[in-house]
């Protein structure tokens, strides 16, 4: 149960996102370049063949550390990236949506990831955006169409626009925030599992606070002998066989409680009070 089938691949369950490569709330250049590169290359010799990436966290910081660390590519290595946002002054995310913006977003990745082609690329839903859904999602479609991506996934989705989405093209995945304690969300995670589609879990800790040895997990993971970051991923895991999680870190010496979430069965006490959570 460590691998399903992705975009046609077969991959690791256990994921590395690159948020965390550039600086503070994903702008600018990171504090150490090199440790952030070095954190990518533990991650891949560690087994992890699948990196979830985006042109917009830097932006194209993220990107750029990403290829500088890694290519030549490994050739099981499976890039995710996303569209549909933008970087606002402020450090936040704002929606680019427009057909034309989600294409010249593509080829941008294809640019700073020294590609000809993305094996999976997903449309990211922000709620201020004005374009209807269905065109953003069918953008990709084209792109996939035209050989310049290989499948369509979609991220920040309800249960109705994970439907919309699947009228339009076949969906290859759906990538939303779950983690323990997260509100909601586990009627798109039951529908994915129903239909067989893979569920990348984003922000599998909380944006960090799950990992802290004070956090709800803690004691628990103390009793079991391992992180709460451990924990907190192998329950994430554990909820079904097509979930994925794709935690980030810029610190190579944080892989190692990452990939241990592989091997760690959760007693069923432990369990049931992380679902009560």
């Amino acid at each position: 149960m460590h691998s399903f089938t992705l975009a046609g691949r077969t991959a690791g369950r256990i994921g590395y996102g690159t948020m965390q490569l550039a600086g503070p709330k994903a702008m600018g250049e990171p504090a150490d370049p090199e440790r952030a590169k070095a954190a990518v290359r533990t991650a891949v010799e560690a087994g992890i063949r699948l990196i979830d990436t985006s042109g917009y966290y830097g932006p194209e910081v993220a990107n750029r550390l990403l290829a500088e660390a890694l290519r030549p590519y490994p050739d099981d290595l499976l890039i995710a990236t996303k569209v549909g946002a933008r970087r606002s002054p402020d450090g936040g995310f704002v929606a680019d949506a427009t057909p034309e913006a989600v294409k010249a977003a593509v080829r941008d990745n294809l640019r700073q990831l020294g590609v000809e082609r993305l094996p999976l690329v997903h449309a990211r839903f922000m709620p201020d955006s004005t374009v209807p859904w269905t065109d953003t999602v069918g953008a990709l479609a084209e792109l996939r169409d035209e050989g310049l991506l290989e499948h369509v996934g979609i991220s920040n989705v309800t249960l109705d626009l994970l439907d919309q989405a699947r009228a339009v093209t076949t969906i290859a995945s759906v990538e939303n925030e779950y983690h323990v304690g997260h509100p909601g969300g586990r009627d798109v995670l039951d529908a994915t599992t129903a239909a067989g589609i893979p569920y990348l879990a984003f922000r599998p800790l909380g944006n960090g606070a799950l990992a802290k040895v004070t956090s709800p997990l803690a004691k628990h993971a103390r009793q079991l002998g391992v992180s709460a970051a451990t924990l907190a991923l192998a329950w994430l895991l554990d909820l079904a066989p097509n979930v994925a999680v794709i935690p980030g870190t810029s610190n190579p010496d944080h892989l190692a409680d990452l990939v241990a979430a592989r091997e760690l069965a959760l007693p069923s006490d432990v369990r049931a009070a992380l679902d009560e959570a």
